[in-house]
């Protein structure tokens, strides 16, 4: 299109862009490009670099930040320093403020090679056009007559500037609405109606072509990142980029990743060979057309389509759907024209010769091929939105013309296509595809942090981060019990080289839709390589994982109800595994193949995942999680939903009482399905921790959640070391449960620990110095019988001992030559935190029972509840 000269512009229009200019700090003159203007808006894909500018009259121009002077392309930006090296000498004219020297900025060679130099006079804007032969002597600024903006002093000194769209391309946002008055504007420093705006500057800019101007030849136009120069089908006299997949732009400069790809004239997409559908196959498009006519989609055996062949194509506004056996086409035409600009749904099941097909909700059109071959064979790709040479497969399919508009969803039989490009997509080549929903975030306000991204190419919405919900993210909120609405989730550390062998994961969770990913974690983006995953497919929950070569799928036997809570324990050992749902009979399976190792590398999702085109295909993964879920817990690890999350997005809270914070006094709330438990501190009891506790507790009583914590020096350094003497009475009304812990924040199976507890009511004593297990069994006798018992125990380097009620000694030692003890997370009493993650799945739970007398070093007497750093669900004794 012609380029808008400056005479074209109001003087209107003009102060709206350097006022503006200035609101931004952009140096005025650096942003100039006065004498051409482009037709359109500043959006995503406009062919600035940095800084795009609409102006009033639906036109745009581009600038440069500071520092930088756009380029001889119109829109690129050149580092000042750069400039000089990049002068077009053979159009160049030099736009100066008044009061410098072109001599400050070239040499006199380059002064030789400039044509014109051009500045800025005081009181004539019109003047910014007029050529001078030298550099004018007179320091001149341009100013503005405010007169030009109204006839009312009072109106026009109020009255409201809106410059919309100011555009940062360079950081792709946009930096909407700056608003200004006129009253805003620095006061005159004279008392005329005349305003100062630009101060004297040293600057100078070299005066270059539009990027709008008319290329009439490609010696003129560059095209970049692999795009090719062709002449414009439009006009004759014109050139233009054609753009490879992923890019777009005048000159091919702009990325784009085409999740629902828009065609015009000359696009298509070339998609792999069809497979398994040379004697059958089912077509399921929604397609949005801009125009009449148009090739959707075609492939066949030959190039110019004179054998086999399928083709779906617009023709005066009506589907037409081709297809050749090889002894004559069939031919299917809707019955009903397409609704121009709107969503239309075409689908068309071909059986051999026969087909049918439906366009929206018309009628059914059936049609049969001639002949007696009944099977297409496909030997090209599958070619969409248009050809690489519509001229030779015209004569087949009847279109003369690419498909204009935009796509949103084609399946052939069960392959549901991505229009990425490989590896990550489907799409093998592609030119001038655009992204249809480029657009839809324009309008589209998200707050907190929240990023507005494309739900359909029609409408944007606001991935809200942690802690915010709303359509605009607005609202804050704590995030108790994890709700997620099917464009949710919770990503997460992947689990890495720590799943090689074995993992077990338990989940409770609610569903409101029979569909939708739980767990995820998976090696590759593109889609390939190891991965595991837990979801619901129709109601079913699958487990599947796949170690390399080959999938395993694990279904449950039977439907899970929806709005109700549900526990799932999944577990693989080697090429094993198990399946288990809440009462369901266990399911058991094996991946094919001889690997038996699983590598996690990347980050692991819950109740969703980022991507959907991102997850390995053989997970079979369709859409997110739509309901709660409770509690996870890895390899005997309860995750931490919210805190342990490296970030999450559209997670609310779900219905349950514990999001009402029914804990009292601090206490913490447990989500148990449909009800929930308070964790009271020290000094609290009762369900809801309101009761305060104000008698000493000299037996306390723990109830198989609770524990009392003891980081006091002079308590550990009894623990450590190469000796222990522990004297403690108890009694329990379970017959299992921990005692006695002490050991590392970070335990594996080679961290030093001591442990005192009950198994199957007989009570263990059991250690490990870094060299090894012993597992002391006192076995005359079991303990849960709610009786208060005393015992004994005793460790000499590595000897130990146990002695309950003056009975019988139990003795053990423990393997190897290590015999000192290394602990550095304090003493448990009853139980403790992340009781089966710190106690590597020896123990479940804490004592149901109570405690008393604990003294270390045979004088040392522990006060339970005085010497406590912590303690949790503490209450006398019964």
């Amino acid at each position: 299109m012609a380029p808008l000269t400056l005479r074209e512009f109001s003087v209107y229009g003009m102060f709206v862009l350097m006022f503006a200019a200035i609101l931004y700090g952009r140096p005025p003159v650096h942003a100039k490009n006065f004498e051409a203007a482009f037709q359109g808006e500043c959006r995503e894909d406009s062919p600035c670099q940095h800084l795009c500018f609409d102006l009033h009259d639906g036109t745009f121009e581009c600038a440069c930040k500071e520092g930088f002077t756009l380029s001889v392309n119109g829109y690129s930006c050149i580092e000042n320093s750069k400039m000089k090296d990049r002068i077009n000498w053979t159009n160049s004219s030099i736009w100066m403020e008044n009061g410098t020297s072109i001599e400050d900025f070239f040499d006199s060679d380059d002064i030789e090679k400039i044509h014109s130099v051009h500045t800025i006079n005081k009181g004539h804007p019109e003047s910014l056009s007029h050529t001078f032969d030298e550099p004018h002597p007179e320091r001149n600024h341009i100013q503005l007559n405010l007169d030009t903006l109204g006839k009312d002093e009072k109106k026009r000194t109020h009255r409201p500037i809106s410059y919309e769209h100011l555009y940062d391309n360079s950081a792709g946002r946009s930096l909407n609405s700056l608003n200004v008055h006129a009253s805003e504007i620095p006061s005159p420093s004279k008392t005329d109606n005349h305003i100062d705006i630009f101060q004297p500057m040293n600057t100078v800019v070299v005066s270059t072509p539009s990027v709008h101007q008319i290329f009439h030849s490609c010696s003129d136009l560059q095209c970049e990142s692999g795009g090719i120069c062709v002449s414009d089908s439009k006009s004759k006299h014109k050139v233009r980029c054609r753009c490879p997949l992923q890019r777009s732009g005048t000159f091919c400069e702009q990325a784009v990743q085409a999740k629902y790809p828009r065609f015009r004239e000359g696009s298509y997409l070339a998609l792999p060979i069809l497979r398994d559908a040379h004697k059958s196959m089912q077509v399921t498009l929604e397609f949005r057309p801009e125009a009449n006519d148009g090739l959707i989609l075609y492939s066949g055996e030959k190039l110019d389509l004179q054998e086999d062949f399928i083709s779906i194509t617009l023709n005066k506004g009506f589907i037409e759907f081709r297809f050749d056996c090889g002894m004559g086409e069939g031919i299917l035409i809707s019955d009903q024209p397409v609704v121009l600009r709107s969503w239309n749904t075409l689908t068309i099941y071909r059986d051999r010769w026969d087909a049918w097909m439906q366009l929206n909700s018309g009628s059914q059109v059936q049609g049969r091929s001639k002949g007696l071959f009944s099977r297409i064979t496909f030997r090209l790709n599958l070619y969409v939105g248009g050809s690489p040479n519509i001229s030779l497969v015209a004569e087949r399919t009847q279109a003369k013309s690419s498909f204009k508009g935009c796509l949103r969803h084609l399946a052939i039989n069960r392959q549901v296509y991505d229009f990425r490009p490989r590896p990550k997509g489907d799409a093998i080549e592609g030119v001038d595809i655009d992204e249809c929903s480029a657009d839809v975030c324009s309008k589209v306000t998200c707050l907190n942090g929240g990023q507005c991204v494309a739900a359909s190419p029609d409408y944007g919405v606001c991935l809200c981060p942690l802690g915010f919900i709303g359509d605009q993210c607005e609202t804050a909120m704590e995030l108790i019990v994890p709700l997620f609405n099917g464009s949710s989730y919770l990503q997460y550390p992947g689990l890495g080289n720590t799943v090689l062998s074995f993992i077990e994961l338990q989940i409770v969770f609610k569903p409101y839709r029979p569909n939708g990913v739980l767990f995820y974690n998976g090696y590759k983006m593109d889609g390939t390589g190891d991965f595991i995953s837990l979801t619901l497919v129709n109601g079913f929950l699958e487990f599947r994982f796949d170690l390399g070569t080959g999938v395993a799928v694990i279904r449950s036997e039977e439907p899970l109800d929806v709005g109700v809570w549900h526990t799932a324990f999944i577990s693989r050992t080697g090429r094993d595994g198990i399946l288990e749902v809440d009462e369901q009979k266990r399911v058991e399976g094996m991946s094919p193949g001889a690997f038996t190792q699983l590598s996690l590398p990347l980050n692991m999702y819950i109740g969703g995942v980022h991507d959907l085109r991102d997850v390995a295909r053989k997970a079979s993964i369709t859409e997110s999680f739509t309901g709660c879920i409770q509690k996870v817990i890895i390899n005997g690890k309860t995750l931490k939903l919210v805190d342990d999350a490296l970030s999450g997005i559209n997670v609310a809270n779900c219905l349950h009482s514990c999001v009402e914070e029914p804990c009292k006094n601090g206490g913490h709330c447990e989500p148990r399905m449909d009800y929930y438990s308070c964790h009271c501190h020290l000094g609290y009891a009762g369900n809801n921790c309101e009761k305060e506790v104000t008698e000493m507790i000299a037996e306390p009583m723990f109830t198989g959640a609770s524990y009392l914590h003891y980081m006091d020096e002079s308590i550990v350094k009894r623990i450590r070391g190469n000796k222990i003497d522990i004297r403690f009475k108890f009694r329990s009304f379970g017959p299992s449960g921990l005692l006695l812990w002490s050991g590392k924040k970070e335990m594996s199976t080679s961290s030093d620990y001591l442990a005192l507890g009950l198994h199957d009511g007989y009570l263990t004593f059991q250690y490990n110095l870094g060299s090894g297990e012993v597992l002391i069994v006192y076995n005359s006798t079991k303990l849960d019988d709610g009786k208060w018992h005393t015992v004994r125990a005793i460790r000499v380097e590595q000897e130990g001992s146990l002695v309950v009620d003056g009975g019988m000694r139990a003795t053990g030692a423990s393997p190897g030559s290590l015999n000192q003890l290394n602990v550095n997370n304090g003493l448990y009493l009853g139980g403790m935190d992340s009781m089966v993650s710190l106690s590597m799945n020896k123990y479940h739970s804490g004592l149901v029972g109570c405690l008393a007398n604990v003294t270390l070093s045979t004088d040392y007497h522990i006060r339970l509840i005085t010497h406590a750093t912590t303690g949790i669900n503490i209450q006398p004794c019964l």
